[in-house]
């Protein structure tokens, strides 16, 4: 679906990262565990620098209902769980029922499973099953399906809140011509500009991870 965690090593040195953790403090045991199951599969995550940025920004604006375009076994669900607080709610969809598995497995006991729904199935028919608007969706999903992703959150998302997509800079590819059987990063490459030309979104993209676009749903004309 996606490629190895070590293509974000093309965007960010690794001793930037390093240096950025260490002022992060000792994690939560949870989050720790998420990152070591990752380590042990080679599953690539959103990283610890993009999900505090999310966790920030969904905090700044009291988000208290999420939902996730891709969720994996939980790893970026934890920060928007953190900041939607116990009222709060993170719907998450994921195609793979050991995902779920393991989403089950490693938020066993923690107070955060109370938070996150992770359902299997499509993502874009788990949103439609959904009533209301979010303060915030990601979008990490099978690239292809990135732009139509786009206009479903943009659809859903409040004036005001947040849609999150990460690999958009795709370990560098995307500022290069793209093969015509690359469908990923030609998907990419046309989320991109839509992310930057979308009169209904304000975005910039940032150079976190393997690259992080943050868009605010900005009130226009009642969309």
């Amino acid at each position: 679906m996606v490629h190895s965690p070590e293509a974000q090593r093309l965007i960010v040195q690794p001793e930037i990262s390093d240096y950025l953790r260490d002022f992060q403090g000792v994690p939560d045991p949870l989050l720790e565990a998420l990152e070591r199951h990752s380590r042990k599969r080679a599953f690539p995550l959103i990283g610890r620098e993009s999900g505090t940025l999310i966790q920030t920004l969904c905090t700044a604006i009291q988000a208290r209902r999420v939902f996730e375009f891709g969720s994996g076994f939980g790893y970026s669900a934890y920060f928007f769980a953190a900041a939607v607080g116990p009222e709060g709610e993170v719907i998450g969809s994921e195609k793979d029922a050991h995902e779920l598995d393991d989403h089950r497995m490693l938020y066993a006991s923690h107070a955060f499973a109370e938070r996150v729904h992770i359902h299997q199935g499509s993502a874009f028919e788990i949103l439609d099953a959904q009533a209301g608007f979010f303060d915030a969706v990601l979008i990490d999903l099978d690239k292809v399906f990135y732009p139509r992703a786009l206009e479903q959150a943009i659809a859903r998302v409040r004036p005001g809140g947040w849609i999150f997509s990460d690999n958009v800079l795709w370990g560098g590819r995307v500022a290069r011509p793209a093969a015509v059987d690359d469908t990923a990063t030609r998907a990419l490459q046309t989320f991109n500009q839509q992310l930057m030309t979308d009169p209904r979104i304000r975005t910039q993209i940032l150079p976190v991870g393997d690259g992080l676009g943050v868009s605010l749903r900005l009130d226009v004309g009642g969309s």
